[in-house]
C-alpha cells in the first residue's frame, strides 16, 4: 500500500509506525515483540489505528487504500492534556526491559499484576517458566487479562499442568474468545489446554469445532485430539464424543480440487480412525459421508 499518491492526504494526519520482526528475539527484534505485546498482535500483516497517547486500537483499516482513507477520514483524537500516559508507557517498558536484562523470578512476581501489560507479559513468561504453579493457582483469574499473547502463555502452562480447576474459564475462551485479535488460535491454545484439563463437560464445548469439517483449520485437528484425551480420561465421556466425531466428517470439496480432495479424505480418515467401524470406503463422496456420518 506504501507509497502511494492516494495516500498524500494522510501523510501529516497520522504518525506511522511500521513495525517488523525478525523473530530472534534479540536487539532491534526484542523491541519491535514489545510493540506487538503492546497491542495484543500475535498474527500478520495488522493495519489499525491507535491512540496516541493512550496506544489503545481505535480501529483496524482494513488493507486497500480506500478502506485505510476512510478510517483517517472517520477517526478523531483528542489532544493530549498531559504527558501522564506516555510517561506510564515509558515506565513500563523500562519494567519490561528489566525483566528481560535480569529473569529474575522474585521481580516477575512482583510484576505479574503490574498495569503495563508489555511488563506483566514478561512478568508472565519467566513465572510460568519458573514457578508454573502460581500460575495455575491463579490461572482463573488470568485467563481474564484482555492481551492474546498473556493468555496463550496462561493456556501453554495449563496443558502442560493439566489442572481441571481452569476447565470452566478456558471453556468460556473457546465459546467466545474475546476481546482477541486472533480468535482462531486462542481457542486453539484453550481447546489444546482442556485437552489436558478438562472433564466430560468440556465436550460439548468443543465438539463444535470437531464437527467444522474444515480440513484447512488447524482448530479441527487440535479439537479433535482433545475430545480424545478427555474420553481416554473419563471413560464414561467416550459415547458423546464418539456421537460429535460421526457428525465431523468432511463435505467433500468440488471436483477437480484434488489438494483439497487429499486433505479432506485424510481428515475423514483419521475420524474414521477413531469411531469408524466399517472399512473407509475407496471412494469419499458425499454418499460415503452421509453413510459415515450415521
Amino acid at each position: 500500500m506504501l507509497p502511494n499518491p492516494a495516500l498524500k492526504e494522510a501523510y501529516g494526519e497520522v504518525v506511522w509506525l511500521y513495525v517488523y520482526r525478525d523473530f530472534s528475539r534479540a536487539g532491534q527484534d526484542l523491541l519491535a515483540e514489545r510493540i506487538s505485546l503492546r497491542f495484543g498482535v500475535t498474527s500478520w500483516p495488522q493495519l489499525f489505528l491507535a491512540d496516541p497517547q493512550t496506544l489503545e486500537i481505535l480501529t483496524h483499516t482494513g488493507r486497500s487504500v480506500e478502506s485505510f482513507m476512510g478510517a483517517v477520514k472517520r477517526t478523531r483524537v483528542d489532544k493530549p492534556r498531559s504527558l501522564a500516559a506516555l510517561e506510564r508507557t515509558k515506565e513500563g517498558e523500562r519494567r519490561a526491559a528489566e525483566l528481560e536484562k535480569r529473569g529474575s523470578l522474585k521481580l516477575a512476581r512482583k510484576y505479574l499484576d503490574d498495569t503495563d501489560i508489555v511488563a506483566r507479559t514478561r512478568a508472565m513468561e519467566i513465572v510460568a517458566d519458573k514457578d508454573p504453579k502460581t500460575i495455575v493457582k491463579r490461572a482463573e483469574e488470568l485467563l481474564q487479562v484482555p492481551s492474546d499473547p498473556f493468555r496463550y502463555s496462561v493456556c501453554r502452562v495449563l496443558e502442560e499442568a493439566g489442572d481441571a480447576h481452569a476447565a470452566r474459564a478456558l471453556e468460556a475462551i473457546v465459546s467466545k474468545p474475546k476481546p482477541s485479535l486472533n480468535p482462531n488460535v486462542l481457542r486453539m491454545r484453550a481447546v489444546q489446554a482442556l485437552g489436558s484439563c478438562g472433564d466430560a463437560k468440556s465436550v460439548a464445548v468443543i465438539a463444535p469445532f470437531a464437527q467444522t469439517g474444515s480440513y484447512r483449520n488447524g482448530l479441527t485437528n487440535v479439537s479433535i485430539d482433545a475430545l480424545v484425551a478427555i474420553a481416554e480420561r473419563h471413560k464414561r465421556s467416550w459415547p458423546a464424543v464418539r456421537a460429535a466425531l460421526k457428525q465431523g466428517y468432511p463435505e467433500p470439496p468440488p471436483p477437480g480440487d484434488a489438494r483439497s480432495m487429499r486433505a479432506c479424505v485424510a481428515l475423514a480418515k483419521r475420524i474414521h480412525r477413531i469411531v469408524g467401524k466399517k472399512p473407509f470406503p475407496k471412494v469419499y463422496d458425499h454418499k460415503a459421508r452421509e453413510l459415515l456420518s450415521r
